[in-house]
């Protein structure tokens, strides 16, 4: 009977001992074809089941899945590669669509890193409270912004609409405070007016999904004045949609490839346009704030001479990011493709050169103090 059972009883551990290496196998096998280090991810798992088991104060999964998340797109060492979440999140979606809570102005930063409006919106409630082209933004709700980002800057001024913002701003050395009221603002992103009776200048703040409808409208209506001529303004403008830039180099340059980007996967793409027969007399105004299409822009005019590149070196952004949701008000913006230009010149962390390289000074914007324009109009005029 004991021999009945000792040999049973081997026979039991034979067959866990064999379901155990079998499951080990599996899982080992599974991180291998998972991961090309498995050492790394034990480790990772690890630390996980550490922290959880003996940090002094307890510690939520959603807490620690978040930031190993935030840590892994920060290991690419890559600024263009980040977690969108909360009022990032809110912030990113809007200067795609062009809508969002503020009072209707458009904010730049100068060559001394100043926060300037840079346009105010005609009916907007910035313009209803008296606010100006060229205020200089000293304070937003009481809070010294002289060492904020641009981008940090306009997420105070920004927020929910029907809320009240103070701006505390400069205007010819004389400091004036506002009260302004948010409201829902659908942003304009092109604006345009007649220079010298023949000359079209059209300022792009951005490319958002709705800006080729606009380029496509302000265009007209310089031509509808008489311009024969075109000045494009691209300063401080830093892109936005691919599929934008694309469409606005179709309305004003000739057939033929425009950009091209490519992966590490050799899923590369071209990008051709039909084009128009003749282009106008064009100048293209960029400075070191001008990036990602708005490079493509001037490097696909550039690069097929049909027009002169004016100002300062652009940024250098020269990557292509892709948005993936990955939850509710949340998405990955990650660098997917490195974008070449029209001639297959690489810019990233080297930006657009000038045809014509010039210093702002002065009161960039305005056309009787804004030496890169006064340079525009003077070489369309010859």
């Amino acid at each position: 009977m004991l021999k009945f059972v000792l040999r049973n009883m081997n026979k039991i551990l034979f067959w866990l001992g064999s379901v155990i290496l079998t499951a080990i196998l599996l899982v080992l096998g599974s991180l291998y074809m998972f991961t090309d280090s498995p050492s790394s991810l034990m480790k990772f798992l690890f630390t996980y089941q550490a922290v959880k088991e003996n940090y002094f104060h307890e510690v939520t999964d959603d807490v620690l899945f978040e930031g190993a998340s935030n840590g892994m797109v920060s290991a690419l060492d890559d600024p263009h590669s980040m977690i969108l979440s909360g009022d990032k999140y809110e912030s990113f979606m809007q200067s795609t669509s062009g809508e969002y809570g503020g009072i209707g102005v458009v904010i730049g930063a100068d060559r001394k890193n100043v926060t300037r409006i840079i346009s105010v919106f005609p009916g907007s409630s910035a313009e209803k409270n008296g606010l100006q082209s060229g205020d200089i933004i000293k304070r937003v709700n009481d809070e010294d912004v002289s060492a904020l980002s641009l981008s940090e800057v306009s997420d105070r001024v920004r927020g929910e609409a029907g809320t009240r913002v103070s701006l505390l701003v400069e205007r010819e050395n004389e400091e004036k405070l506002f009260w302004v009221e948010r409201s829902n603002v659908s942003m304009p992103t092109v604006q345009s007016r007649l220079i010298d009776k023949n000359i079209g200048y059209i300022h792009i703040f951005s490319f958002a999904k709705h800006t080729d409808e606009e380029f496509e409208k302000q265009l007209a209506s310089v031509k509808a004045q008489g311009a024969d001529r075109l000045i494009i303004d691209l300063r401080m403008n830093p892109g936005g949609l691919v599929d934008t830039v694309i469409s606005i180099m179709n309305q004003i340059l000739t057939k033929g490839r425009v950009l091209s980007y490519h992966t590490r996967n050799g899923d590369d793409r071209t990008f051709d346009i039909t084009g128009i027969e003749t282009p106008l007399p064009m100048v293209i105004l960029i400075d070191r704030n001008s990036a990602s299409a708005s490079e493509i822009l001037a490097g696909a005019v550039q690069d097929k001479k049909e027009g002169i590149i004016i100002g300062e070196t652009s940024y250098g952004k020269g990557t292509v990011q892709s948005v993936i949701q990955n939850g509710n008000k949340s998405a990955l913006k990650i660098s997917i493709a490195e974008y070449r230009t029209a001639a297959g010149r690489i810019i990233d962390k080297t930006g657009i050169t000038p045809d014509i390289a010039i210093k702002q000074t002065g009161h960039v914007f305005k056309q009787e103090d804004d030496n890169v324009l006064k340079k525009a109009i003077e070489v369309l005029s010859q």
